[in-house]
């Protein structure tokens, strides 16, 4: 029979702020759980009839490796018959439960009747389930269309159900949304779907018992005009804004844990940033920044925007960019993180300026612009971004872009050009307005004759969102911090690898393009090619470098430095920041930058790394141009080896983000959140292993430029890529 670990503890541990009344109780007579009259809907799953007019859903494995949903009308008993249990323990309410999950199956729960009893105030659903293999997946969806199921993570809303900390014994759990909006922003509830995860194997199980569906005390969020700096004064501090307007945060951030469950989810970011991180300044920050305020905010919050909004801020504090908190399983309108940098409804993309026609200091300004924005003000090359929301845009990103980033720049140095290729999504989702400066020329941005230029970005937002933006728009793309590509680039090269891209410039300097070192065989290949025969001079594009892997960056590496002017890399596992490093750190685990017999010693210290080695490598007297913006990870690491190298200068606006060291991912610390990740390594560059002990450990400071340098904004104008053009002059003038 069933029983509730620690009963009488656990009927109190509530997950989210559920009416107590309203819920399923435990009858300790029975040992089983009893559903209350005065719900709207309940699922006894005692009998097949009573699942006549709901859904059968199941996973399809698409070609196109994206999930995909079937679903059919239950017509008859017979249709579900065989997923009802025998009987006995394998139920917590009644004599039966339903077993779904086999072969991908779940339930549809499809009833506009119902729903519309809920539309414009609240309500919450609670499930029991047992997990066989594989746990339940309860989400209740909002979509204007009539087949909510028809794009299943592309619904207009969703909310995904946790579990409460209400459990049995015998792996029975309790489920709940807590208190939802019956719609948002006038999109109804159209289905409430319990499903395996798509990832679970064919032949793993669960059972579903107990499923009460009710109404809860309040009305919807308004959808009031809002923005970043204003959602707590308008919204309320359970509402979040987003698209300029108010909205429940719970369609956000996901649904609240109970203070309990905040207390361990804030508790395990302390150890990971203080016991387990890598990155020496970043477990710094986590004593110094994450540990005094993680503790607070559980104890404190009131909305998932509060808490998981808040932890996700104190993680990306912690200045490691290998480092991240992971992201709630929201493949809606409302993710609230921003994943990636598009043109968005300003229909343009942003780059990093020298603002020499405006008396000179960074900004923003538009790099590339589509012909028929959203907003219907078409912005154009060279437009600089002066106000957002009234404010310094610099000042806005800097309070912005921490809270609602997936992870920060270890250097903060470095944050422009990650925050500009963010930044047009950014403004779109967290923003009001923009305040805009057209130059007329390259010579002259006087007051007299420069345009301001104000969008109501949210008004715009808004409309998109709900379905009433204006047609035959631009389609949205994708940004670069690359102001021109200074290599001729086609067609993807292939999946797996990142492609490279070269061709002859017009000084005679060979070009190559590249973002980042994800790539074996092809892209080793192609590395070599460049540098075979001793070309003179190359100009190395890697103004969008995303990182890659250890061992390319060596390949290049042993490509262009060698024994004459030694440099190398010592990567290590690192504890607390504030521990002496031993004495054996370096005479035992140094032995893992060569070909150490030792592998055991090499994996438990997490130990890697190499120095020059080949007396004349090909490009070992290449005079060699490398452009930085947006480069992080082994995009710090291979600037950071060729520094200092005779005939080598690194042209860029601002340094690296200085994350070195390996990443590891880590597992959602919540129901339905995907995992962050953090870095497990910090690393010493020394032009020996001798010399190791002697400089110190690199994270957090990025690769600072030889030559500083910034797209001008008079150069924009003139549709000049300043950084391609200075490394140009510099290769054909050393």
């Amino acid at each position: 029979m069933n029983r509730l670990a620690l009963a009488t503890g656990l009927l109190a541990l509530l997950a989210v702020p559920l009416t107590a009344e309203a819920r399923g109780q435990f009858d300790p007579a029975t040992s089983a759980i009893r559903i209350p009259s005065g719900a709207l809907k309940t699922f006894d799953f005692e009998s097949p009839d009573g699942l006549v007019g709901l859904e059968l859903a199941s996973w399809l494995r698409s070609d196109q490796g994206y999930p995909e949903l079937s679903h059919k009308p239950i017509a008859s008993a017979a249709d579900v018959a065989s997923l009802f249990t025998e009987g006995g323990d394998d139920a917590i309410e009644g004599a039966h439960a339903l077993r779904l999950g086999k072969d991908g199956a779940g339930l549809a729960i499809v009833d506009p009747a119902l729903f519309a009893e809920v539309h414009d105030g609240r309500f919450e659903v609670t499930l029991w389930a047992r997990a066989d293999g594989t746990g339940p997946q309860l989400s209740v969806l909002y979509d204007h269309g009539e087949d909510p199921f028809a794009a299943v993570l592309d619904n207009f809303a969703s909310v995904r159900a946790v579990r409460t900390g209400r459990e049995t014994t015998d792996g029975w759990a309790e489920f709940s949304t807590g208190p939802l909006d019956g719609n948002v922003w006038g999109a109804p509830v159209r289905g409430i779907l319990v499903l395996p995860s798509y990832y679970a194997s064919a032949a793993q199980t669960f059972l579903v018992d107990a499923l009460e569906i009710r109404k809860v005390d309040g009305k919807p969020t308004a959808p009031l005009a809002c923005n970043a700096q204003t959602v707590a004064a308008v919204c309320g501090p359970e509402a979040d804004c987003m698209f300029g307007r108010c909205v429940a945060s719970s369609v956000t951030w996901g649904v609240l844990p109970s203070v309990e469950h905040r207390r361990e989810i804030a508790e395990r970011w302390v150890t990971f940033s203080t016991r387990l991180m890598g990155d020496r300044n970043a477990a710094h920050n986590g004593e110094t920044i994450l540990k005094p305020a993680a503790r607070p905010l559980a104890e404190n919050a009131v909305s998932s925007r509060q808490f998981f909004g808040g932890l996700n801020r104190l993680v990306n504090l912690l200045r490691d960019n290998h480092t991240s908190f992971g992201s709630p399983a929201n493949a809606s309108n409302f993710a609230p993180q921003i994943t990636r940098g598009s043109s968005s409804v300003l229909g343009a993309c942003f780059g990093v300026v020298d603002k020499d026609l405006l008396g000179g200091g960074l900004g923003y300004a538009v790099f590339r612009a589509a012909d028929k924005p959203a907003t219907g003000v078409a912005l154009k090359r060279g437009d600089v971004l002066f106000a957002i929301d009234g404010r310094d845009p610099k000042q806005w990103v800097d309070e912005v872009w921490p809270q609602v980033a997936t992870t920060l720049p270890n250097d903060p140095a470095s944050d422009w050009g990650p925050s500009a290729n963010d930044l047009s999504s950014l403004i779109t989702t967290r923003a009001s307005s923009v305040t805009l400066l057209r130059c007329p020329s390259s010579a002259d941005c006087s007051p007299e004759t420069r345009e301001t230029i104000t969008i109501d970005v949210a008004s715009t937002a808004f409309k998109v969102v709900t379905g009433q933006g204006p047609a035959n728009v631009t389609r949205s793309f994708g940004c670069t911090q690359r102001f021109l590509n200074a290599a001729t680039v086609g067609t993807q090269q292939g999946w797996g690898e990142d492609p490279v891209w070269t061709s002859e410039g017009e000084g005679g300097e060979k070009r190559v393009q590249f973002d980042g070192f994800v790539g074996d065989r092809k892209w080793q290949a192609s590395m070599t090619a460049v540098f075979t025969g001793a070309p003179e001079k190359v100009l190395m594009d890697a103004r969008m470098g995303h990182g890659g892997y250890y061992h390319t960056v060596e390949h290049l590496f042993h490509l262009l430095r060698g024994t004459s002017e030694p440099m190398g890399v010592f990567s290590v596992g690192r504890g607390t920041y504030d521990l002496t490093d031993p004495p054996w750190l370096f005479s035992r685990l140094g032995r893992c930058t060569g070909n150490s017999a030792d592998m055991w010693s090499c994996f438990q210290g997490n130990a890697n790394g190499f120095f020059a080695s080949k007396a004349s490598p090909p490009g070992a007297t290449t005079r060699i141009a490398w452009l930085n913006t947006y480069d992080v990870s082994a995009n710090d690491f291979m600037p950071k080896l060729l520094k200092g190298r005779t005939g080598v200068k690194i042209f860029a606006p601002h340094p690296t983000s200085g994350a070195f060291g390996a990443v590891s991912s880590l597992p959602g610390l919540w129901t339905g959140w995907s995992g962050g990740s953090l870095q497990i390594q910090d690393a010493r560059f020394a032009p020996t292993l001798a010399s190791a002990p002697n400089v110190r450990w690199e994270s957090g400071h990025g690769v600072e430029p030889d030559v500083v340098v910034a797209q001008k904004l008079s150069d924009a104008l003139d549709g000049v890529d300043t950084i391609v053009q200075a490394a140009v002059l510099w290769l054909s003038n050393p």
